[in-house]
């Protein structure tokens, strides 16, 4: 068939249509692997059935599919043209067509294909990504994003600094070309020496001015070189050659400032920092003024591990100036002004540079180390005593065994029966039987005896027997926070007098005693320092006493127990270390006998007295160091202790509001401690009333 008559059949089969009514496309099949298309607002869903009995493939289609087309041709398709036609033609319609795994197609609107599977076609919708090396990822998307298409999306990601394009693909070529021309460098550097100013000054000041509008902020980076005192900027050629002479036009006008700078610290100790300067312009360091004899180190303690004392730092301190040549010639000085914490440099530009970086490096909010600390002490105390007493008395003589150690001796009870055979009013009777009274008070365990007549004479036994146990637990936790290198001391106990000394005076008219008073307790001394590794050098002192008794029966000097560490270790931050420990058993046996009779076998124990103690102990001393860098941790840590005390109150009154937070809400006005969080601070309105105790905090 000719190509003439091939396009009047096409047209004929149209009219036909046209004139039942059909709303239909018409697909005309020429030859069985050629057909022509012509279609004018015939209904998308007609057309898409048509298309898919013409190919032999199976589409799905949406409910939201919905719409006219219109399509001509003038020569045959193939069945592969004719299903690039047919995307196309979607495409133009708003539509994309997805493949699905049973072989089939699904139709469905375009909105939405960036988040769903590539699409079909020469002109499928995929997605494509683009590394960048020079520019920005968030500049390069606002610059591509206009050229996307409505269903298309553009996503920055800047920690890898690529572009996500999804879109068209031949969209996406286009994209891809414009990327390739827009990731150049162009950026261009500058070295600016400075002679006067400060490069961290300097670079600082050009940062701030040109953020804000009309300013270059994002065009030019500036990196200070604090080595060499200069300038890096890099950016923009014009933006770089504008900051380039900003930063020599300050650095000009640094050379004619004043030479005097005042500097208010705002971490550092004015009195310790001097020193240093002072060694740094060539003058020998002198020492800190003291008022009363204290030394102006700025830190409080007890003497101990090197602490220093405290400095009375009001308006009558005078502050400490020194005055030396630098090498240029020049001279230059450092005052030092207690009561506002500053420190007043006067000398050349280029001195006031170096000495203002090593105040910047030193002024810097110093850690804070808690220290926690655990003492165990576990004794056990065990004592076994058995003695026999005996006595025979008579017209002959007397006869018999007294063992001092025994707390029931023999004699006092001898006497105190044998006293009833006094007169009722001899005061010797009353002294007698309470000498006898009192040995009872003192014994021990079980004491047993018995006497009686033989003859003309008496005659009297006594029995002690005792066994006791002793155990004790001792648990101690002190715990105390402190700065990096810096001492502190905590001590929980009493001050307990001992006696130094006794003077008798003009016959005993004046007498006087000396006392020394004695910390008595638990007392821990350290001072950390925290080492760039993060481990923490601990200079540790931990003492433990406590009274023990009096040396001997009647006298008032007194024993004290003691256990004193002092050590220097290495532990890492909140690691637990062991700091020292004791292990002390000892065994003591004594024995009280008549000689020969109480060696014999069985009778022997009639004239023989024995005792036997044991005891032993373990002392541990743990140590845990934690360190606090920021005023999150600490907060945090103020919040869990004082979640435990408020606990603690809890656990003791349920149904009773603590104290704890009583005195925060009703005194102090704020919140209790939250970790993570700064306290909220409740400032007091004038004229109102303080809310009621047990009402809930405001």
């Amino acid at each position: 068939m000719n190509p003439s008559l091939r396009r009047l059949s096409a047209v004929a089969a149209a009219a036909l249509i046209a004139v039942q009514g059909l709303a239909a496309p018409a697909v005309v099949l020429a030859q069985e692997a050629r057909q022509t298309l012509n279609v004018q607002g015939a209904d998308i869903r007609a057309f898409i059935q048509d298309i898919a009995r013409s190919t032999g493939r199976t589409f799905i289609v949406d409910p939201a599919v919905t719409g006219t087309v219109t399509v001509s041709s003038d020569r045959a398709l193939t069945r592969t043209q004719t299903f690039e036609v047919f995307l196309s033609t979607l495409r133009a319609n708003g539509l994309v067509v997805t493949p699905t795994s049973s072989g089939a197609y699904r139709i469905s609107p375009a909105q939405g294909a960036a988040q769903g599977p590539a699409t079909v076609g020469t002109e499928r919708f995929s997605t494509e990504v683009f590394n960048l090396r020079h520019i920005d990822a968030a500049s390069a998307a606002e610059t591509i994003r206009p050229l996307v298409g409505a269903q298309g999306q553009v996503l920055a990601n800047p920690g890898s600094n690529s572009l996500v394009v999804a879109d068209f693909a031949d969209n996406l070529t286009r994209v891809r070309a414009l990327v390739g021309r827009i990731d150049v460098d162009r950026a261009a550097f500058e070295v600016v020496g400075l002679s006067n100013a400060s490069a961290r000054e300097i670079a600082a000041v050009l940062q701030a001015a040109t953020t804000g509008p009309g300013g270059v902020a994002g065009m030019v980076t500036v990196t200070p070189v604090e080595s060499s005192n200069a300038l890096i900027l890099r950016g923009e050629p014009a933006a770089t050659a504008r900051l380039k002479g900003l930063a020599e036009d300050l650095d000009n006008r640094a050379r004619s400032s004043e030479d005097v700078k005042v500097v208010f610290l705002q971490h550092a100790d004015a009195a310790q920092l001097l020193p240093v300067l002072q060694q740094m312009i060539g003058q020998e360091a002198a020492s800190a003024p003291t008022t009363s004899g204290a030394a102006a180190s700025g830190t409080t303690g007890r003497s101990g591990l090197g602490g220093g004392s405290t400095e009375a730092e009001g308006a009558t301190a005078s502050p400490l100036a020194v005055s030396a040549v630098t090498r240029t010639g020049q001279r230059a000085s450092i005052a030092r002004f207690p009561g506002a914490n500053a420190l007043v440099i006067s000398g050349p530009a280029d001195l006031q540079r170096s000495l203002g970086e090593v105040i910047r490096q030193l002024d810097v909010r110093r850690q804070q180390v808690l220290i926690e600390a655990i003492v165990v002490e576990l004794s056990d105390t065990a004592v076994r005593e058995l003695g026999v007493q005996w006595m025979l008395a008579g017209e002959q003589g007397v006869g018999l065994t007294n063992y001092s150690d025994r707390a029931a001796p023999l004699v006092p009870l001898a006497a105190g029966a044998a006293s009833g055979q006094l007169d009722k009013d001899d005061p010797l009777r009353d002294r007698l039987q309470d000498l006898a009274l009192n040995s009872l008070v003192g014994a021990n365990g079980f004491v047993g005896g018995a006497g009686g007549s033989m003859g003309d004479g008496l005659f009297g036994f006594v029995i002690n027997a005792a066994k006791s146990d002793e155990n004790s637990n001792l648990l101690q936790t002190p715990s105390l926070m402190t700065l990096d290198n810096q001492e502190a001391t905590i001590l929980v106990g009493q001050e307990v007098p001992i006696t130094t000394g006794s003077t008798l005076l003009d016959g005993n008219s004046n007498p006087f005693t000396t006392t020394e008073r004695k910390d008595i307790g638990v007392k821990l001394i350290v001072r950390p320092q925290i080492n760039a590794g993060g481990s923490i050098t601990l200079t540790v002192r931990q003492e433990v006493s406590s009274i023990n008794g009096v040396l001997t029966q009647g006298a008032t000097d007194l024993v004290l127990n003691k256990r004193e560490l002092e050590t220097t270790l290495v532990v890492d931050d909140r690691d637990i270390a062991v700091a020292g420990g004791l292990l002390d058993q000892n065994d003591r046996v004594s024995v009280d006998k008549v000689p020969g009779l109480g060696d014999l076998p069985g009778v022997g124990a009639l004239f023989r007295s024995q005792g036997r103690q044991r005891g032993r102990t373990n002392l541990m001393i743990f140590i845990r160091p934690t360190i606090i860098r920021s005023p999150a941790e600490a907060q945090g840590l103020t919040a869990d202790r004082w979640g435990y005390m408020r606990g603690e109150q809890l656990r003791a009154q349920p149904t009773v509001e603590p104290s704890l937070d009583m005195l925060l809400r009703d005194y102090m006005r704020t919140q209790p401690p939250v970790a993570g969080a700064p306290p909220l601070v409740l400032a007091p309105v004038e004229g109102e009333a303080l809310p009621a105790a047990g009402s809930p905090a405001s």
